[in-house]
């Protein structure tokens, strides 16, 4: 089985993440109305729309898995109904604008998946005038918590192991969100509000402030994140630590750059910014113990970033590119899809040309269809 189904099929079995979409497509939906199932997956939105009454639903997905989409409509009776469009959103046509847009493009803590940026751009070139997004906004969550478990996953890079040292690894470990399943006894203070975004609005940043008081003696080892959707009025999705509608979507773990024992009454705060297009994330936490400053995180998960000198001296703006073997192999395929040439021709070409990058048939063959089924048409 593919291991795309199977992860869908987790999506599919999530009975608090349907029962929610449902429920707001249901007071949504007009009979005769055309909707926009954004980053579709295997459809199910679609279909839960179809059943709400929807004339038309537009099924926009980047990712092969549309063709399941494609089938699983026609076997459900919807065929004539959904139009399944395989493309990145941003850079498909829809032949009229839609009376909602409906998506499930919320991550862990609310945006990692593309949500504010997909969804701005399919309101702005898509949506009707008063159409109707759902979600219509995303509200983030964070408290402090103890987290042993993905705690030993940051410190592991301190330990020699057969005698060597990986410590280099461990400033990346500090400076990265881990997912993880919070549950409330891992919460040292209550929930606090960092920030919320309007879908309805164009939102570049998001950024807040929370203060904590710690409400019991524990060691303190990270930030936790989470969010709340609103589908539809009184409708809401969320993966929040013991709330009874959870759905089956894990937490993110932000790790202190230490370890801190805490007591009842230290205060703890906490400053974050994020940019959600460049999945960065920068966190600010001060611990006060007797209203003295005990400990300080500064840190971002643009620091967690694998980048090797070379990657980064091939971004900086001075410096001056050229083709790679493999980019001049690319190029000759790119070249070549004209409408002129049958893949069967373009992949002699390259094996001809670019022996050096592919060694074979099959090598070609597989090289080939990176590129024509990514940018071809």
């Amino acid at each position: 089985m593919s291991l795309v189904v199977d992860e869908h099929r987790e999506y599919l079995a999530d009975a608090a993440r349907l029962g929610a979409y449902r429920r707001a497509l249901n007071a949504v939906v007009t009979p005769g109305s055309v909707g926009l199932d954004l980053a579709s997956g295997t459809g199910i939105l679609g279909l839960l729309a179809c059943q709400a009454g929807a004339a038309r639903i537009y099924a926009l997905e980047s990712n092969d898995i549309a063709g399941l989409a494609e089938r699983l409509a026609a076997e459900n009776g919807f065929g004539d109904r959904i139009i399944t469009i395989q493309e990145w959103s941003t850079r498909a046509k829809l032949p009229e604008r839609v009376d909602f847009i409906v998506t499930d493009l919320a991550g862990r803590f609310g945006f990692e998946v593309g949500l504010l940026e997909l969804v701005d751009d399919a309101r702005k070139r898509f949506l009707k005038p008063g159409g109707v997004l759902i979600p219509s906004s995303v509200t983030l969550f964070i408290a402090p918590v103890t987290c042993a478990e993905a705690r030993g996953h940051v410190d592991f890079w301190t330990q020699p192991l057969h005698g060597l040292s990986f410590a280099a690894a461990h400033e990346i470990a500090q400076s990265t969100g881990y997912p993880r399943h919070l549950t409330t006894s891992d919460l040292l203070a209550a929930p606090a509000t960092l920030a919320s975004a309007n879908l309805c609005e164009t939102t570049t940043t998001l950024s807040g402030r929370a203060e904590f008081t710690i409400e019991r003696a524990s060691r303190l080892d990270g930030l936790g994140g989470w969010f709340s959707a609103t589908l539809a009025p009184g409708v809401e999705l969320t993966n929040a630590p013991g709330h009874p509608s959870r759905i089956n979507r894990r937490n993110v773990f932000f790790p202190l750059q230490d370890v801190v024992d805490v007591e009842r009454g230290d205060g703890v705060s906490v400053s974050m910014f994020i940019r959600p297009e460049l999945l960065v994330v920068r966190w600010h936490v001060e611990i006060r113990h007797n209203n003295e400053l005990i400990h300080t995180t500064d840190t971002s998960t643009f620091s967690g970033m694998l980048l090797s000198p070379q990657s980064k001296a091939r971004t900086q703006p001075e410096f001056r590119p050229t083709l790679s073997a493999a980019g001049q192999a690319r190029r000759t395929v790119v070249n070549m899809c004209d409408g002129g040439h049958s893949v069967a021709e373009i992949e002699r070409e390259v094996l001809k040309r670019h022996a050096d990058v592919v060694r074979s048939e099959a090598e070609a063959a597989v090289f080939v269809a990176e590129v024509v089924t990514r940018y071809a048409r």
